[in-house]
């Protein structure tokens, strides 16, 4: 994606200097760079003009006509070679997505990361999902299945897929499936006899899980985006990240590989209410106080900005909190929440901006920057 514009401020003394540069250059290969003569009353044909004469002119006039090209090609080139540096590696975070397989083909088709036939095309895009694939819908199975794929073939053309763990994905390792839907456990079976068995730790989804899905991810200029940016599923209060976010991560990795039952009884903060899979402080607190704590955890972590789903956004927009450093991303996008479906994404740019993109309108709207 090249985005062609003028140039501003001393990109453009830049490109003046080098057009005069090139241009004495240029005029120096033809042996003259004597001004112009001054134009006689009388029009003269070529054959009444000295020779040294019309090569003096020939040599300005080549000048000026290279001025000219380079004046209009340089601009572009410039900006063109800009902005592919900037969109090369474009970041997308997805929100809950709560068993609704169509949503979800929409969603990706309408970025760009997923082809006709379900395979990668994103090239070197990132994708960040924040949990909550699974429960209240019917298609989690399948859900999972092409977001497994799509991080399989990903890096194959240098993009990612990191999924996030959320509330749900944690209820089912628990065996805690108030939430599911028959249709749900269907597609998710596979070769288990049930659910309970498909989300255990020999189970091909409770395998998977453990093994693809993270509690939190921090992407910064190595990913493209020189702002870095926190992602979370429900939340990360600063009390989490004294350790940093590798420990973070690997604490919710050790605690997950555990049994149904020893899962359900562990006492660990981390799976608690205020933990990064379940809390709402963030969400629902007072704008206040939840800046100050949004502002400590960006400060401990080096992001300015942490996305998060988890509590949804009654009117299936994606909001943003703390003049932009905080942003709910939950838009409701499973149709099984309302009947209605509200499918969304956010797209995060380098230089710390960000859109909301909405398929259903087409409609693309900054947030704002913090």
């Amino acid at each position: 994606m090249v985005r062609i514009g003028p140039f501003k401020g001393t990109a453009r003394h830049f490109v003046l200097a080098t057009l005069s540069t090139t241009v004495l250059a240029f005029c120096s290969s033809f042996h003259s760079c004597e001004p112009l003569p001054k134009m006689q009353a009388t029009p003269r044909t070529a054959r009444h003009v000295p020779q040294a004469e019309r090569a003096s002119m020939s040599a300005w006039q080549a000048a000026g006509a290279l001025m000219l090209f380079l004046s209009v090609m340089m601009p572009q080139v410039a900006l063109a070679r800009s902005s592919l540096q900037t969109d090369s590696r474009p970041v997308y975070s997805v929100g809950d997505l709560h068993g609704d397989y169509k949503s979800t083909v929409k969603i990706l088709t309408t970025l760009g990361l997923m082809g006709s036939s379900g395979e990668w095309t994103g090239g070197q895009a990132i994708l960040v999902q924040t949990g909550d694939i699974t429960d209240r819908g019917d298609e989690s199975g399948d859900i999972f299945r092409t977001l497994f794929r799509l991080q399989d073939e990903a890096p194959q053309q240098g993009g990612r897929v990191i999924l996030l763990l959320g509330n749900h994905e944690l209820m089912n390792l628990q065996d805690d499936f108030r939430y599911a839907t028959k249709k749900d456990t269907l597609s998710l079976l596979a070769d288990a006899s049930s659910r309970s068995e498909a989300f255990s730790v020999d189970g091909w989804l409770g395998q998977a899980i453990r093994q693809r899905m993270q509690a939190v991810a921090l992407l910064g200029p190595e990913d493209g985006l020189a702002q870095p940016v926190l992602f979370v599923h429900a939340g990360l209060l600063p009390g989490f990240v004294e350790s940093g976010i590798d420990a973070v991560n690997s604490a919710a990795r050790q605690l997950i590989g555990h049994n149904a039952g020893d899962l359900s009884e562990d006492p660990s903060p981390l799976l608690g209410n205020d933990g990064p899979f379940w809390t709402r402080q963030l969400a629902l607190g007072p704008e206040s106080k939840v800046c100050q704590e949004v502002q400590k955890t960006l400060q401990a972590t080096g992001a300015t900005r942490m996305v998060l789903g988890h509590t949804a956004q009654p009117d299936g927009r994606i909001h943003d909190r703390c003049d932009g450093k905080l942003v709910l991303a939950d838009s409701l996008i499973s149709q099984y929440y309302t009947g209605t479906a509200h499918p969304s994404a956010l797209e995060l740019f380098s230089d710390g901006t960000a859109s909301a993109i909405y398929p259903n309108t087409g409609q693309r709207i900054p947030l704002r920057v913090p």
